[in-house]
C-alpha cells in the first residue's frame, strides 16, 4: 500500500508505532505487509488513524479568492490561445476567444481599474500581430483549411471591435518586458511551484514531528518505496523517463543519510535547482525522440534547420542515440529521386521539405544527365506546391522559370540528352558513369512551359489591374516569351511535331492582340538567342516584319496542327489583321474558313476567341467607314445581355438566372487578363453609332414603306430611342448613350450640324489610333444620312427640289449630291426623276404608293368611324332583341304562326324606317339609292356604302327585321 498512497498524511501515527532503531523499523514494515488486507485497511485508513495530537500540523484545504480564480482561468486560456495561434489552429483559438473575453470582463470588474495580467495582454498582442501577418501573406493564408480560414476571419472581425484594453496593449508594445517564450516559461514555473508548495509544507511538517532518533527506519522504507516506484515507472515508459528515473535513483542513493535527518515524504520530488556545470536549456529537455522514421526529404530539412538553430547541439533519438541525417552525394541521387517519386502525391507529404531536398541534390549533380533528372523533379515539385484554388506566388514563379531556363540550357548545351514524353523510363543506377552517349529521358518540357504560362495568366486574373502590382507583374511577359521561343527552338531541333504545334500556338497567343510596334520590341529580346539558327518556321526575310512573322507561325499550324489548333490559329490571325485595319483580308479569312458554321460545336475558349474576332472585325469595318458591315458584325454581341461572358471579360449577374458557386468559379477561371480585354464601352459606342446612321433614314422612309416601323433594323437602338422620347425632362448629355440619342434626334429633324457636334463630343473616340480620321468620316456620313432623311420626310410636300439648295443646306459638294440622288432613284427609294441639265430633282406624285400625311390621317379616321358605326348597330340590335342572338330569335318566331301578320305589319314599318335611314347614309356614295330600294322591297342586301360595295348579306335587313317581329 505504500506504493500507491501518500505517507505524509498518516506520518504521525505511523511514526508513533515505529521503533527508534533501523532493525525495529524493518520489522514493523514486515509486520505491515504480513497483516490481512481487511485489518490493514481498517486500522490504517479509519477516522481514528488520522485523528492524533498533531491535527494542527495536517495539510489544510487551500481557499482561493474570486480574484485568484479568475486570474488563473484567464492566464490559462491566454496560454491556450497563444499556443493555438502559433500552430495555426484558428478554430480552437476562435472557440477560446469568446470565453477569454467573458473571463476578462469579469476579472476587470473585480480588479476595478488595476492592470490585467501580462499573459492576457501578451495574448492580445500576439493575436493582432498574427492577424496582420496572415492578412499580408496571401500564400500562407491560402494554406489554411476551410474551417481554420473561416475561424481566422471570425477572430479578425472580433479583434477589430475589441478595444477594451488598447492602453495596456500599447504600453506592452512600447515596453515589452520579455518574449512570448519567457512569459510562458515563467507562468509554467509559477504553476509548478504552486503545485509543489502544499507537498513541501506537508513533508516539512512530517519531518518535524518525530524525534531526532526515530526517523531513520521510516526514511529507509520510503527510499525503498521510491526506488520501486521509479523502477515501475521506468519499465512502463522507458523511452520518455529513462533519464529522469536514473537521476532520481542516484539522488535516492546518495542522499539516504540526509533523509534520515530530514525525514521521509515528497521532499525528494520537489523541484531542485540544477548544478552549476550542468545547465541544459529547457527546450532541449523537452525534446523527445521520433517514434517513426521520417522520409529522407523531411530529415534533410530538419538537419538544415537544426544546423541553424541548435548551435552545436546534437539531435538524439531513442535510448539517447544520435540521429544520423541523410548523406548527399552524386552516387545517392538516384536513391533520393526514387524515394521522392514514391511519396509524391501522397497525403501528408511535406512538399517544402521535398523542394529543399531537391535543391540540395542539384548541387551534387555530377553530369548533365543527373542535372536534367533533378531539374525535372524540382520543377514538378514546385508546381505541386501550388494550392488548387489559388495561383503561384511571384517569387516561386520566378524560381520555377529559372529552373525551366536552366533545364533548357542543359538540353541546349548537351544535345545528346533528349527529353520527350514517349521515351522509356531511365532507371539505371550508374548515372555517375555517364560519359556523353546519346540518351533519352521521359519528361514533358512542353508541359512545364504550358503550366508556367497558365500560372502567369492566373496571377494576372487575380491581381487588381488598377494597381502598380499588375504593372510590375506585366514585366515578366518578355522573359516568359523568351522561354517559349527557346522551347520552340529545342522542339524544332528534336523534331517533336506535336510539341512544336503547341508551343507555336503559345507564341501566337502572346503576339496576336498586340500592335506591331509593341511586338517588335518583344521580338528584339529573342533576336540574339544562340538557338535562333535552329528555327526553320520563320524565314530570315521575315525578321523585323511582324505581319510576316505571325503569318509564318499561323501557316505552319495550318499545315501541321490538329483541327482545334488550326481553328484557334485562324481566329487569332483574323484578330491580328482586323487590329491593324486590314479588314478585307480578315473578312476573307473568316468567310473562306467557314468557322461560323461549326463554331457552336467548339469548346468554350474557342467560342470566346470567335466572339473576340467578330468584335474586332466590327471595329475594323467602322474605322474604314463600312457602317453596314460594322453593324452586321456587332449586332449579335450587342443584342445579348451577356457581353461580358461572351468575351470572357467578367461575370454579369442576371435577375432570372443565378449561377452556382462552381459555375461562377468556372466563369472566372475563363476570364482573360485585363490588358487583353476589348473596351466594351467603345464597342457599344460603335454599334449605337452604326445603328443611328442606318435606323434614322429607315424610320423616315415610312411614307414610302409602311412596314418600316414594324421591322426595325436595330431593336436595341429603337428601344433606347423610344425610352428617351418618353422622358418628360431631358438634361444635357452626360455619357455615350446620351450623346448618341441627342444626335439621333437632331438627325431625324434634319439638323445635321447638331448631330455632328454631339457625335464628336464623345470622348471614347480617343481610344482609337486614328481618332481624327474617324471624326471626319462620321461628319461626312452624318451629312449624307441627314440628306436622305430630309428627302424621305418631305418628299410628299415638294414637287421638285434643286441640287444647289440641297448643297447649301447640307454643306456638301454638288458633285457628291448628284451620285447620291441618282443611287436613291435607281434603287427605288425615291419616286422621282433627276434632271441633269437644270439640276433639279422632280418628284412623281402620281406614282407614290402613299399620299401625304393629311390624306393618310383622313383615311385612318374614316376607317375608325366605320368600325364605330358597325359596333353601334350591333349593340342596338342586341338591345331591341332583348339580348338574344338574331338567329335564336328567328328560330323562336317560326313556332308561332299566329303572330305572322302582326310581324309583317311591324316589319313593313321597320323596313320603311330602316330603309329611309340607310338610304340617307347611302346618299353619300353611288350605291345609296339602290340600297334604299333594296331595303324597302326586302331585297337581298343593304345599300352599298362607301363606293357601292356589297354589305354582305343573304337577306335584306328589312326582311330580317320583319321576320323577327
Amino acid at each position: 500500500m505504500s506504493r500507491f498512497f501518500r505517507r505524509d498524511n498518516f506520518s504521525s501515527s505511523s511514526d508513533s508505532e515505529s521503533s527508534g532503531s533501523s532493525s525495529d523499523s524493518d520489522s514493523s514494515v514486515n509486520e505491515v505487509t504480513q497483516r490481512p488486507p481487511a485489518s490493514t485497511s481498517g486500522a490504517r485508513f479509519s477516522r481514528a488513524a488520522f485523528s492524533s495530537d498533531d491535527d494542527s500540523d495536517d495539510v489544510k484545504r487551500v481557499v482561493k479568492s474570486p480574484k485568484q480564480k479568475q486570474t488563473e482561468e484567464l492566464v490559462s486560456m491566454s496560454r491556450d490561445i497563444i499556443k493555438a495561434v502559433r500552430e495555426d489552429k484558428w478554430q480552437a483559438a476562435a472557440a477560446d476567444f469568446d470565453k477569454l473575453r467573458a473571463s476578462a470582463k469579469k476579472l476587470s470588474t473585480i480588479l476595478k481599474g488595476e492592470n490585467m495580467p501580462r499573459t492576457f495582454i501578451r495574448c492580445l498582442v500576439v493575436l493582432e500581430d498574427s492577424i496582420e501577418e496572415k492578412s499580408k501573406n496571401k500564400a500562407e493564408l491560402g494554406k489554411l483549411s476551410t474551417t481554420d480560414a473561416r475561424s481566422f476571419n471570425q477572430v479578425k472581425q472580433r479583434m477589430r471591435k475589441y478595444k477594451d484594453f488598447d492602453a495596456q496593449v500599447s504600453s506592452e508594445r512600447a515596453d515589452p518586458k520579455g518574449s512570448d517564450d519567457e512569459v510562458d516559461e515563467g507562468s509554467e514555473a509559477d504553476s509548478e511551484e504552486e503545485q509543489a508548495a502544499p507537498a513541501a509544507a506537508s513533508s516539512s511538517r512530517g519531518r518535524a514531528a518525530p524525534a531526532p532518533g526515530k526517523g531513520k527506519g521510516r526514511g529507509k522504507a520510503a527510499a525503498s518505496d521510491s526506488e520501486s516506484d521509479s523502477e515501475s515507472e521506468s519499465d512502463s515508459d522507458e523511452d520518455s523517463d529513462a533519464d529522469s528515473s536514473s537521476e532520481w535513483g542516484s539522488e535516492s542513493e546518495s542522499d539516504s543519510d540526509d533523509d534520515a535527518d530530514a525525514g521521509a515524504g515528497f521532499s525528494r520530488w520537489l523541484k531542485k535547482s540544477p548544478a552549476k556545470g550542468g545547465d541544459v536549456s529547457k527546450k532541449a529537455k523537452k525534446e523527445r525522440p521520433q517514434r517513426a522514421a521520417q522520409p529522407a526529404a523531411a530529415a534533410a530539412n530538419k538537419e538544415e534547420a537544426s544546423e541553424d538553430e541548435d548551435d552545436g547541439f546534437t539531435t538524439v533519438g531513442k535510448r539517447g542515440k544520435a540521429v544520423q541525417g541523410p548523406v548527399y552525394s552524386a552516387e545517392a541521387i538516384n536513391k533520393f529521386l526514387t524515394a521522392y517519386n514514391s511519396t509524391r502525391g501522397r497525403k501528408g507529404t511535406d512538399k517544402k521539405a521535398a523542394i529543399a531536398m531537391l535543391e540540395k541534390l542539384l548541387t551534387y549533380a555530377a553530369n548533365p544527365l543527373q542535372k536534367a533528372k533533378v531539374l525535372m523533379a524540382l520543377i514538378a515539385a514546385l508546381f505541386d506546391d501550388v494550392p488548387a484554388a489559388s495561383f503561384m506566388a511571384t517569387d516561386k514563379w520566378h524560381k520555377t522559370q529559372n529552373s525551366v531556363n536552366e533545364l533548357l540550357s542543359v538540353l541546349e548545351s548537351n544535345r545528346q540528352v533528349k527529353v520527350f514524353e514517349t521515351a522509356e523510363a531511365h532507371e539505371s543506377d550508374d548515372d555517375i558513369k555517364y560519359s556523353g552517349e546519346p540518351i533519352s529521358l521521359r519528361g514533358s518540357v512542353i508541359g512545364f512551359v504550358d503550366r508556367l504560362d497558365d500560372e502567369f495568366t492566373k496571377s494576372l486574373q487575380n491581381i487588381d489591374p488598377h494597381t502598380p502590382e499588375y504593372v510590375e507583374r506585366m514585366r515578366d511577359t518578355v522573359p516568359l516569351y523568351v522561354t517559349i521561343v527557346r522551347a520552340q527552338h529545342y522542339f524544332e531541333r528534336c523534331d517533336l511535331k506535336d510539341s512544336i504545334c503547341r508551343i507555336v500556338l503559345r507564341r501566337i497567343e502572346h503576339l496576336y492582340y498586340r500592335t506591331d510596334q509593341v511586338n517588335l520590341h518583344v521580338e528584339a529580346a529573342v533576336a540574339d538567342l544562340p538557338s535562333q539558327a535552329d528555327s526553320s518556321i520563320i524565314p530570315a526575310t521575315a525578321v523585323g516584319n511582324m505581319e510576316a512573322i505571325i503569318h509564318s507561325l499561323c501557316t505552319y499550324l495550318y499545315h501541321n496542327a490538329e483541327p482545334l489548333l488550326r481553328t484557334r490559329a485562324m481566329l487569332m490571325h483574323i484578330f491580328n489583321h482586323a487590329l491593324h485595319k486590314r479588314y478585307y483580308v480578315a473578312r476573307d479569312l473568316m468567310l473562306m474558313s467557314h468557322i461560323q458554321e461549326n463554331v457552336h460545336q467548339a469548346d468554350v475558349n474557342t467560342q470566346v476567341l470567335y466572339n473576340r474576332a467578330l468584335a474586332q472585325l466590327g471595329l475594323a469595318a467602322f474605322r474604314l467607314g463600312k457602317i453596314q458591315e460594322s453593324f452586321d458584325h456587332t449586332v449579335e454581341l450587342e443584342s445579348s445581355a451577356r457581353q461580358r461572358e461572351l468575351l470572357a471579360q467578367g461575370v454579369s449577374q442576371q435577375r432570372t438566372q443565378q449561377l452556382s458557386p462552381s459555375e461562377e468559379l468556372l466563369q472566372r477561371q475563363r476570364q482573360l487578363p485585363f490588358h487583353i480585354n476589348i473596351n466594351l464601352e467603345l464597342l457599344e459606342c460603335v454599334f449605337l453609332t452604326s445603328s443611328m446612321l442606318l435606323e434614322i433614314p429607315y424610320m423616315a422612309s415610312a411614307n414610302a414603306n409602311p412596314e418600316a416601323r414594324r421591322a426595325p433594323i436595330s431593336r436595341v437602338f429603337r428601344r433606347m430611342l423610344d425610352f428617351n422620347e418618353r422622358q418628360v425632362f431631358l438634361g444635357p448629355p452626360e455619357n455615350t448613350r446620351d450623346y448618341i440619342m441627342a444626335s439621333a434626334k437632331a438627325l431625324a429633324s434634319g439638323d445635321w450640324e447638331a448631330a455632328r457636334d454631339n457625335i464628336q463630343e464623345i470622348k471614347i473616340w480617343s481610344l482609337l489610333p486614328d481618332c481624327e480620321e474617324i471624326k471626319q468620316m462620321l461628319a461626312a456620313k452624318i451629312q449624307i444620312e441627314a440628306l436622305r432623311t430630309y428627302l424621305f420626310t418631305y418628299s410628299s410636300q415638294f414637287e421638285s427640289v434643286g441640287l444647289d439648295d440641297l448643297s447649301a443646306m447640307f454643306g456638301m459638294n454638288k458633285n457628291k449630291i448628284y451620285p447620291l440622288l441618282a443611287r436613291m432613284v435607281y434603287n427605288g427609294e425615291l419616286q422621282a426623276s433627276l434632271d441633269e441639265v437644270s439640276g433639279v430633282l422632280v418628284f412623281n406624285m402620281a406614282n407614290f404608293e402613299a399620299s401625304s400625311r393629311l390624306q393618310q390621317t383622313a383615311l385612318s379616321l374614316s376607317n375608325k368611324v366605320n368600325s364605330f358605326a358597325d359596333i353601334n348597330e350591333r349593340m342596338f340590335e342586341l338591345k331591341i332583341n332583348g339580348g338574344q342572338v338574331p338567329n335564336e330569335r328567328q328560330q323562336g318566331n317560326a313556332d308561332h304562326g299566329g303572330r305572322q301578320q302582326g310581324g309583317e305589319r311591324d316589319g313593313r314599318q321597320n323596313q320603311q324606317r330602316g330603309g329611309h335611314r340607310d338610304g340617307q347614309r347611302g346618299s353619300n356614295n353611288t350605291g345609296g339609292n339602290q340600297g334604299h330600294h333594296n331595303r324597302k322591297d326586302g331585297g337581298n342586301a343593304g345599300g352599298q356604302r362607301n363606293g357601292g360595295g356589297n354589305r354582305g348579306g343573304g337577306r335584306g335587313r328589312g326582311q330580317r327585321r320583319n321576320n323577327r317581329r
